[in-house]
């Protein structure tokens, strides 16, 4: 998570102290347009190589499965909040509690192809190498930055939660 965070700044500052930028176009060095190159398609590579992982492995198919898919969107939040917390409720169905701490567990893979989005976001700074471009990819870098900490933090608290709470099917 600092690589992207380190080039990203690295992209700011050079991008925003290049000669001949506009507000939109600019005229990188040899050297930043090669990093950009880079960047962006080992970004791509990255996504790639996640999405492909989590097909082969099964874990895009079982998220597609789940039961938790028929209920509506305010239902599933009412869960996941609950699974977050670590207090259920009551009236709630103790299999779907489980059901949505598993998928909360489960969506770590999810940072590989979030950090692959941010190189592609960085590289495609460099290549435009304008100070547009590098606000829109710093605010994707944050923007990056702040799901893959969520994600992260959602997965340990599903985790917490499926030991404080057994799954009573016993899977």
């Amino acid at each position: 998570m600092l690589l992207p965070a380190v080039v990203g700044a690295l992209a700011v500052g050079v991008v925003m102290g290049g000669q001949n930028s506009g507000i939109f176009e600019g005229d990188p060095p040899r050297w930043v347009s090669n990093l950009g190159r880079v960047l962006l398609i080992l970004g791509v590579i990255v996504e790639v190589a996640a999405v492909v992982w989590a097909v082969r492995t099964g874990r895009y198919r079982a998220s597609r499965r789940s039961p938790l898919l028929t209920l509506s969107w305010s239902h599933r939040r009412r869960l996941a909040r609950q699974v977050r917390r670590g207090t259920p409720e009551a009236d709630e169905d103790p299999a779907l509690l489980v059901e949505t701490a598993r998928q909360l567990a489960g969506q770590r893979w999810f940072v590989v192809l979030v950090a692959g989005l941010a190189m592609t976001s960085v590289g495609q700074a460099f290549l435009a190498f304008a100070p547009f471009f590098a606000a829109i990819g710093g605010l994707l870098l944050v923007n990056w930055a702040v799901l893959i900490v969520s994600v992260l933090r959602n997965a340990r608290r599903g985790e917490a939660f499926l030991r404080a709470h057994p799954d009573p099917s016993g899977r």
